[in-house]
């Protein structure tokens, strides 16, 4: 068999590269359809203030763009979660230090919805509640707390998303439960006007 001419055998990696990016190009759309509004959601609930929700999302899928050969095909969820992580800590970091303020009337941050007026004010006030809870909780507690409590993901999974021990993520689970529960019961006496 003869050998390949240099022209020739840098067309044919050409080609496999090609190949190799179109794989990647399909796997990169399937992961922003399957996992977006995860996404997005996730970041929002990590504390990301809405003002930068969209670009904190696109981040996401820019380092996944970027790193998606280096995922194991199936683990793009728990990637993309664990980059979401980065990006809302390096997000929190930088408006804390601007001091942005959100616009709590911009109705542009909420989906549409179809509920009654009554529904809707009931929805937004539990919403708050529940990021006021989270606000309340250091962010290792509250990045575990989110992805087990309201993300469904498996203790095994948070550890692996966060890079942590299986024992770390099941002892910040139940540090955050116990805050969260103390926080709750704070917020409920304060609003029974008790505390």
């Amino acid at each position: 068999m003869a050998a390949l001419s240099p022209a020739l055998a840098e067309a044919e990696y050409s080609a496999e590269e090609m190949s190799s990016r179109q794989d990647q190009a399909t796997r990169l759309r399937e992961a922003a359809t399957a996992y977006f509004a995860n996404v997005w959601r996730f970041l929002r609930s990590l504390g990301v203030p809405a003002s930068s929700l969209d670009d904190a999302a696109q981040e996401v899928f820019l380092v996944a763009a970027n790193r998606l050969a280096e995922v194991r095909p199936g683990a793009e969820r728990s990637f993309l979660f664990g980059t979401a992580v980065h990006v809302a800590r390096t997000i929190r970091r930088k408006h804390t230090r601007e001091q942005l303020l959100d616009d709590p009337d911009d109705a542009t941050l909420e989906p549409a919805s179809t509920s009654t007026p009554e529904e809707s004010f009931d929805q937004k006030e539990e919403h708050d509640l529940l990021m006021k809870l989270l606000d309340g909780l250091p962010e290792e507690l509250r990045t575990t707390f989110v992805l087990y409590e309201i993300e469904g993901e498996s203790l095994p999974s948070v550890a692996a998303t966060l890079g942590i021990p299986l024992g770390t993520a099941t002892s910040r689970l139940r540090r955050a439960r116990e805050k969260f529960a103390v926080g709750r019961q704070r917020l409920h006496l304060q609003m029974r006007g008790e505390k």
